[in-house]
């Protein structure tokens, strides 16, 4: 996430700016995960990540294609790996020596990241993982942000040698430059055309293919920028360099916007949100190259640059600091502050004692230290301390390495779930008696008190036995299908694992259209897994004015969408005729035996008080009719 200040210092003057938007972009990431509500959109500092990340490594590969018209790729590989693997060894054996002792559910995450971690593989190995839902189920991998560390690796490895085939050409910088960008304009129409929000979007949001466009937007602007020489600044006049400065205040103006309004999963970012970002980067960036202007001494601040210089290391520990203190939940103020300080102390020591030292060769001098042959008593009294503090150096690293591969061999693992393959089981089941349920609904012509217009009056149980209710839902319904049909007998419950909202508008739609249902209500049991997008407006109108429709509130503290999807749906419910609340997410406040190990699927209690609330909401609009 850093490129090293000396590297790219060479090729013009420093700039000082870019260490301001780092410093932001950290930030951004930091206060989403801590899920602030100024930042639902922080995951967007990522986005800037890559845009300086394109911008600085391609300045250095271009200042050496200028000199030599080759790359010195072992060089290149080499310095990036000395940059980015030390810190995130040291993190992954924190993270295995506290999930051992505290945490063993965290713990078997990160065995089983482990590997993708360090060789730079997370994003597709979170895309391809053959893992089962509940096996992934409660709090995310601590090693899961470590997936843009790997689209950075992987650009790494394949750019250099795009620009080392093109400097063949004499007008290489010319075809260098009109294909990054070709490529950045296919990546981001790739994002588009593959999202689907009627899916899981990690595919869109992880893959290499459809994210390296904010990398080569970066790209792009180090070849439109050419190398910072004198001569290129005597071209700039005060109108031109007001316009750069305005361009740039108005790109970070929107940055921050988007971070504070647009929610992190909204369709918007993955198509166009993203670029947009990307490219109110690149004006950032455009207007920072001139040193002298108002934005470029404001992002210079000394508190800025602090941060920016353990950048890296405040984003390789944010996330494990924050999943092992709270979970991962949204935590007190005095709790995220806490979360803070302890990512900046982690970060300063990785910085101070890892980071540095690495990336300014202090293995190489060592070694070339004690392979030396000293000529005075002062070179051989360094020679003995550098061979002093390299062993010990060395016995540390291999009694952590022997201990990591201690516990990752014999410490025993957990899932947040217990009873992983009776929990697959049940929604086999589920769906089989959805199946079963919908026959007897086609074969089935017997009158129901609801339809009927019956003036006796009934009691609760007769009447909402006798209710054709169509429950269409996600795992956490799921849990819940023999209470369901219990208190409903004549109703469908079809229920999935990892279901998306907006799936409900075909589900309801094969069985009005191709099973010819026609019961009483529909009850939405979603938005455990993505937001609601659509859904809600679009299942109101199809059910027509008559027919009540029941949302359900979720309960879901890991993920940043609890928020705004029980929002959505506590207005949709006031607005919305023969709208009614099931409110789980007041129900099952402060009873934390209605959940299993992570805090989302249902106990025995829980399946009762979630079935109990439908029961309610359900009685209540029934009866008076």
């Amino acid at each position: 996430m850093r490129t090293d200040k000396k590297s790219y210092s060479k090729q013009g003057q420093y700039i000082t700016g870019i260490d301001g938007l780092r410093a932001i972009a950290v930030l951004m990431v930091l206060a989403y995960h801590l899920q602030f509500p100024f930042a639902k959109g922080g995951l967007l500092g990522v986005t800037v990540f890559f845009v300086i990340s394109g911008f600085l490594i391609t300045r250095i590969l271009v200042s050496e294609l200028g000199s030599t018209r080759t790359i010195d790729l072992k060089k290149f590989w080499v310095r990036r790996i000395r940059r980015l693997l030390p810190a995130v060894l040291v993190m992954v054996s924190f993270l295995i020596f506290a999930g051992a002792v505290w945490n063993r559910v965290l713990f078997t995450k990160t065995c089983s990241d482990l590997l993708s971690a360090i060789f730079c593989y997370n994003n597709w190995h979170q895309i391809f993982r053959n893992v089962s839902y509940f096996e992934n189920a409660g709090m995310p991998s601590p090693l899961t942000h470590c997936w843009s560390l790997s689209v950075e690796a992987q650009f790494y490895l394949v750019y250099p040698l795009l620009l080392i085939f093109f400097a063949k050409f004499p007008d290489w910088r010319k075809r260098s430059a009109c294909t990054t960008l070709l490529l950045a304009i296919l990546s981001m129409g790739a994002m588009w055309v593959l999202f689907d929000p009627s899916h899981d979007p990690s595919r869109v949001y992880y893959g290499t293919d459809t994210r390296v466009f904010s990398l080569l937007f970066g790209a792009f602007l180090a070849f439109a920028a050419g190398d910072g020489s004198a001569k290129r600044k005597q071209k700039r006049t005060p109108a031109s360099c007001l316009f750069r400065d305005a361009a740039g205040i108005a790109g970070l103006l929107v940055i921050l916007y988007m971070t504070a309004r647009t929610d992190g999963y909204s369709s918007f970012l993955y198509r166009g949100g993203q670029g947009l970002v990307s490219v109110c980067t690149v004006l950032v960036i455009g207007s920072l190259l001139n040193t002298d202007g108002i934005l470029s001494r404001l992002l210079s601040a000394a508190p800025l640059k602090w941060i920016s210089d353990r950048s890296y290391g405040i984003y390789l520990w944010h996330y494990p600091v924050i999943l092992l203190i709270s979970g991962g939940k949204k935590a007190p103020l005095w709790v995220s502050i806490l979360e803070i300080l302890l990512t900046i102390l982690l970060s300063a020591l990785s910085y101070r004692f890892i980071e540095t030292p690495i990336r300014h060769g202090i293995i190489g001098k060592s070694i070339a230290v004690i392979r030396g042959e000293p000529e005075t008593k002062r070179e051989r009294r360094k020679q003995i301390r550098t061979l002093k503090r390299s062993i010990r150096a060395v016995s540390a690293a291999f009694v952590i390495a022997a201990g990591v591969l201690l516990c990752i061999l014999f410490v025993p693992r957990e899932n947040a779930l217990e009873h992983i393959e009776e929990l697959e089981q049940q929604e086999e089941k589920a769906k089989e008696i959805a199946r079963r349920k919908t026959l007897e609904w086609k074969e089935s012509a017997k009158p129901n008190p609801a339809q009927a217009g019956v003036e006796t009056a009934l009691a609760d149980e007769e009447l909402l036995s006798g209710l054709r209710l169509l429950l269409i839902g996600d795992s956490v319904a799921m849990g819940a299908t023999d209470e369901f049909y219990s208190a409903f007998p004549s109703s469908i419950s079809d229920v999935a694992v990892g279901r998306q909202t907006t799936e409900i508008i075909g589900i309801y739609d094969t069985y009005v259209n191709v099973h010819g249902w026609n019961g009483d209500g529909v009850i939405f049991a979603l938005g455990a897994n993505g937001l609601l997008y659509h859904s809600l407006d679009t299942l109101r109108d199809m059910l027509g004015p008559d027919r009540p429709l029941f949302l359900v509130t979720v309960r879901v503290p890991y993920v940043s969408w609890e928020g705004p999807n029980n929002e959505e749906i506590y207005a949709f419910t006031k607005a919305r005729e023969n709208t009614y609340l099931v409110d789980w997410y007041k129900i099952s406040e402060g009873h934390g035996e209605y959940f299993a190990g992570d805090g989302i699927h249902l106990t025995y209690e829980g399946c009762q008080a979630y079935v109990n609330g439908i029961k309610e909401a359900a009685a209540e609009v029934y009866r008076n009719q």
